[in-house]
């Protein structure tokens, strides 16, 4: 046995001391097949990439461990020799895959940068301009057309077709490797993160009666309640400048912290946003940029204490789920969304989430998604109201038509028969999605043809929201904030054959989307009764339009504004 030990020390030390021309080639021909052998099969390598970088590393470690105590050559030199390899390694796969990309691949003819067909970190580099990834893609579809790669396996597409094949419920697309960014396993993340479309639809359901008819009923007096905590906060300071992005926030953050766990953040009564949430609003502009490049996020989160900044936000929504279990009575109809969830994982419902962590996850999607969309969507209509009066006169007029008994004659029943508040809503909408550049999807093995372009399978598409929301061959005057046409224009503007979908479509449309647009008309429509909303001076609202940025959900600069009782 010695004798066959010492036979293969002898052997790597050959191999570890061959010439530095075949060393340098034999690791560089590794990278090459490694590229060509596994990373081009169905191989999940985004999946395993914590696997293959701890493999990485492992191996450059056990190469200088090699080298120091199986060679006679000195430290530096054996170290050198690592390096080299190393090196060789690196460029003969970079290498492999970038040829492969530029000129092999089967999106190599589609148009776009340079930068973007080699690498995500393309993507990444323009997310980080300023934050304003909607405004750079506009750009590079004004260069390249309706079809451009902004990615090795990316293409951002705008074609009003294109929506249905790829959101739409008969669509044979699946979410992309994007929803790993936090987990790739299934059984560990939230509903809105689940890539199985099974899971996802049968966890869909618990969900769905957390938002039913029945269920949005119970909820309307909360959302009632917090418009008059608003209401209350806004007479305190008549007449003076008031941040609407905050109190938006405020409010929507609020609604959420009620419905979905029967107890709110105290945000309205303090003015102040609760830490739980500034830990989460502190990293949205970093997970914005790094999201573009998905294993990288992923990667990152395993980091320990990486998520530190979100600890007390994990806190409250689980300190929020461990009182719920503590008085659960399973006798009684669930008072909020976490109940719905909850009463199906303890009762061991085919919609359960799988596992304590995936409903953890699902506590914390209650509020982000369902608060910050509701926010944006509300600090957005208050600046086109504030921008154009006559359309809150307008508005106005049929609110007192309705409601002859000024705002103590006030209630929801009434206030949804004025449909011109939903006009307005469904314009800001269109003009500014809470979502400004969607999500990925990835194409069915067979690929997918729109008009007259054919997408190869395993691709990952997309469809910006607000690009083809502001298409100037879908909509009439695009850019103009003009609500009739979602009414009485509606046939003369076409507004019926345009694309519109700012809470995306399909099986994975927003399940929230009811009690959103009921906490916006309640908020509009009281704010519109009782109060004529103008620009705080020197405010001009230049700022809150060109200063949004795009963190996947939009981040909304500050916007003074000034209420006057009418």
């Amino acid at each position: 046995m010695e004798s066959v030990s010492l036979l293969h020390r002898e052997g790597l030390k050959h191999v570890l001391e061959i010439d530095l021309f075949h060393l340098g080639g034999s690791a560089a021909l590794l990278g090459i097949l490694l590229h060509t052998t596994i990373f081009r099969t169905s191989f999940p390598v985004e999946k395993h990439m914590y696997n293959l970088l701890g493999l990485y590393a492992a191996t450059i470690l056990s190469l200088s461990y090699a080298y120091l105590s199986l060679t006679e050559l000195s430290p530096l030199q054996g170290l050198g020799r690592v390096s080299l390899i190393a090196i060789s390694f690196n460029t003969g796969l970079i290498s492999s895959m970038s040829i492969y990309r530029l000129f092999f691949h089967r999106l190599h003819h589609f148009p776009g940068p340079f930068g973007a067909k080699l690498t995500r970190f393309y993507d990444a580099s323009l997310a980080a301009k300023n934050v304003q990834y909607n405004v750079e893609i506009r750009k590079l579809h004004e260069q390249y057309g309706d079809f451009v790669r902004t990615g090795p396996r990316e293409i951002s597409i705008l074609r009003k077709s294109a929506l249905p094949l790829i959101y739409g419920p008969q669509t044979e697309c699946r979410k992309s490797t994007w929803y790993d960014q936090l987990y790739t396993d299934t059984r560990k993340v939230c509903m809105n993160l689940s890539r199985d479309s099974d899971d996802h639809r049968r966890r869909r359901k618990a969900w769905d009666r957390a938002f039913s008819i029945k269920s949005i009923g119970i909820y309307e007096p909360r959302v009632r309640a917090q418009a008059d905590k608003l209401i209350s906060q806004i007479e305190a300071n008549i007449g003076k400048p008031l941040d609407v992005t905050a109190w938006s926030m405020f409010f929507s953050f609020d609604i959420m912290g009620d419905v979905g766990f029967g107890k709110d953040f105290g945000n309205l009564s303090s003015g102040r946003e609760h830490p739980a949430i500034k830990a989460v609003h502190d990293h949205m502009l970093l997970i914005g940029v790094v999201s573009h490049v998905p294993w990288l996020l992923n990667l990152l989160g395993r980091i320990p204490g990486a998520a530190a900044g979100y600890r007390s936000f994990f806190r409250w929504c689980a300190d929020q789920i461990e009182a719920k279990r503590k008085s659960w009575d399973s006798g009684s109809y669930p008072q909020d969304i976490i109940s719905w969830i909850l009463k199906a994982f303890i009762d061991n419902d085919v919609s359960a989430p799988p596992s304590e962590l995936a409903l953890h996850d699902d506590s914390r999607v209650v509020v982000v998604a369902g608060s910050d969309t509701t926010a944006i969507s509300l600090a957005n209509t208050i600046y086109y109201l504030a921008k154009h009066p006559g359309v809150l006169t307008k508005l106005q007029a049929q609110l007192d038509e309705v409601m002859r008994g000024g705002p103590e004659d006030w209630t929801y029943d009434k206030a949804k028969r004025v449909t011109y508040t939903d006009d307005i809503i469904n314009e800001s909408l269109r003009l500014r999605p809470a979502v400004m550049t969607g999500g990925y999807r990835v194409t069915p093995s067979r690929g997918l043809q729109v008009d007259e372009v054919f997408i190869p399978g395993d691709v990952n598409v997309c469809v910006p929201p607000q690009l083809i929301h502001t298409d100037e061959r879908y909509y009439k005057a695009p850019n103009g904030f003009i609500p009739e046409r979602w009414g009485e224009r509606k046939v003369e503007m076409g507004t019926d054959e345009a694309p519109y979908y700012p809470f995306s479509m399909g099986a994975y449309g927003c399940v929230g989307k009811n009690l959103a647009m009921l906490s916006l008309r309640i908020a509009v429509s009281r704010l519109a009764q009782r109060y004529n909303i103008t620009f705080a001076p020197g405010e001009t609202g230049e700022t809150f339009i060109h200063g949004a940025q795009d963190a996947f959900i939009t981040v909304l600069p500050p916007l003074q504004v000034v209420f006057q009782p009418r």
